[in-house]
């Protein structure tokens, strides 16, 4: 069984490559054959992966590509799928979720099967709902039509097949007209502004106010130096986030290539986690600037660890190409996670030779596998940081995170100040 990847580059839609697998039904740990087609390497410039630079010959590899990971639908779209097609909810449904589900990733790539069984579902729709859009009001008040709209048209058509996580979430697109529809719904020349609409899950009220602070933590964040792109806006019950994988230009829109550490790590098994050390070093290995994507994932896990963000998982980091570099996507899924009460854990974790979880960053700096000259630029610029976290408290009240988040947190700060100064 095969299927096609299309990649978008220069404006248009171009089919890339072909994958193949013999048992589909084994799932991502089958065989499978990965082919460049002829007319791509005549014309395009960009590789699926970073993992699959172009080339004549075929990849012949013991697993999926594993950029596919990142289009297997996941969470609340998985179950979307799922219900709508009546599928059992098992491994050997990732194939044929991903031929039904990948028709508008987050990044630079579609599986074209799954475009064209999403075309012809939509034909069978009344126009309507192809062609409908709706305010900012509408959608906060959740109208009885924006409600159809999704049941009838966005649940695939704004992207949450290819969205992982258990947080409802829609990728929409705010026409040059004002109003807002379901990406994939509205041509590229008639888009202004592309976002990520987050709703609470509303089981509980941790899930509520772990979306209502997502906004505030970006912005202390950013603060701190971190990379974070247009800060979110939080309306009644939802979070309005700027897309940072799409850009408007001149000649049109821009979809920059995009892999999670997920697909960059080669993760097929999730039992079975690396550790942030080997995170650590793949990202060295594949980003432009190593010294720079070190400084800043160490920030990020110092943040995550202070303020609580336990859900450190794989698929939210992720590496972007932009202008030819490879870097660290912006920062996202950055929240007060330990709120949770589904008591979510670190995934990622630093470890010594022995496989020993380390907690301290002094040990944990000085154990990093970068050149000597590297370790004295990090040591310095790790105390300048923690000089700043002097400020981490005052930065939350300011960006209104809520009190009682803020004096939680205040020991894990404390903490984390303590190891930077010794």
């Amino acid at each position: 069984m095969e299927c096609t990847i299309e990649l978008f580059e220069r404006g248009q839609w171009k089919p890339c490559c072909l994958v193949e697998t013999e048992t589909p039904e084994a799932g991502p740990v089958s065989p499978a054959t990965l082919t460049y087609l002829p007319s791509y390497l005549e014309e395009g410039a960009l590789p699926v992966s970073l993992h699959y630079p172009l080339r004549t010959e075929p990849f012949r590899l013991s697993c999926w590509p594993s950029f596919l990971l990142d289009l297997i639908p996941q969470g609340e779209g998985r179950e979307y799928l799922l219900y709508e097609y009546q599928l059992p909810d098992e491994q050997a449904m990732n194939w044929p979720m991903m031929l039904l589900g990948a028709i508008n990733p987050v990044g630079n790539l579609r599986i074209r099967e799954a475009f064209e069984s999403w075309r012809k579902r939509m034909a069978h729709k009344a126009p309507v709902w192809i062609t409908r859009g709706f305010t900012r009001k509408e959608i906060l008040e959740r109208s009885e039509d924006f409600v159809e709209y999704l049941e009838e048209h966005g649940m695939l058509s704004a992207g949450t097949a290819s969205l992982q996580g258990r947080t409802p979430k829609f990728l929409m697109t705010q026409g040059k007209n004002g109003l807002w529809y379901a990406d994939a719904a509205l041509p590229d020349d008639e888009a202004a502004r592309h976002f990520l609409v987050k709703l609470s899950p509303g089981r509980n009220l941790a899930d509520w106010k772990i979306l209502e602070n997502e906004a505030a933590y970006l912005q202390v964040a950013k603060e701190m130096g971190l990379f974070v792109a247009d800060l979110p806006i939080w309306q009644s019950d939802m979070l309005f986030m700027p897309r940072f994988d799409r850009a408007l230009a001149e000649k049109g829109i821009l979809r920059y290539p995009q892999e999670s550490l997920v697909s960059l790590c080669k993760i097929f098994d999730e039992t079975r986690m690396p550790s942030q050390n080997d995170v650590l070093k793949t990202l060295r290995q594949y980003t432009s600037d190593p010294a720079e994507t070190t400084l800043e994932y160490l920030k990020r896990d110092m943040m995550n660890v202070a303020l609580g963000n336990t859900e450190n998982h794989p698929g939210n980091t992720a590496v972007q190409s932009v202008s030819g570099k490879v870097r660290l996507t912006p920062l996202f899924d950055f929240t007060p996670a330990h709120l949770s009460t589904d008591n979510i854990e670190r995934s990622l974790e630093w470890l010594d030779e022995r496989g020993n979880i380390l907690d301290n960053w002094g040990e944990i700096i000085g154990r990093l596998d970068v050149p000597a000259e590297e370790h004295l630029a990090i040591r310095k610029e790790m105390a300048r940081f923690g000089e700043k976290l002097a400020t981490l408290a005052d930065l939350m009240k300011k960006a209104g995170v809520d009190d009682d988040i803020i004096e939680a947190r205040y020991y894990s700060i404390a903490n984390l100040r303590a190891q930077l100064k010794d």
